[in-house]
């Protein structure tokens, strides 16, 4: 294979794969198939409110699972409570986090 022979198969991939990117993008929007996440901000907030609300540390072993449990919380959430519901009605938000969490421990006991 000469030089000129593999720029083209080169141009030819990077070709293919911004076209094959730009359609899957499509089928993301078209079917809306995004992840509705929360602000960064806000996710870290949640967390480390549900994770330790005491000013206490906590035990390397107790803060794992409670992370795990919190992030599963979370995950679930995000999935049935969208962010701007959560900006209208916090307390709604949560006590759907707390069914969420509840559902996560009894899974990983």
């Amino acid at each position: 294979m000469n030089n000129k022979q593999k720029v083209v198969s080169i141009l030819m991939a990077l070709t293919l794969g911004g076209v094959a990117g730009h359609h899957i993008d499509d089928i993301v929007e078209k079917y809306d198939l995004q992840v509705n996440r929360y602000p960064i901000e806000i996710e870290y907030e949640i967390l480390n409110n549900c994770i330790s609300n005491y000013e206490e540390p906590l035990a390397r072993k107790i803060y794992l699972y409670k992370k795990e449990i919190c992030t599963c919380a979370l995950e679930k959430t995000e999935l049935d409570y969208f962010y701007s519901s959560y900006q209208k009605d916090y307390n709604n938000f949560l006590d759907i986090f707390e069914v969420k969490a509840n559902e996560c421990m009894s899974t990983m006991r």
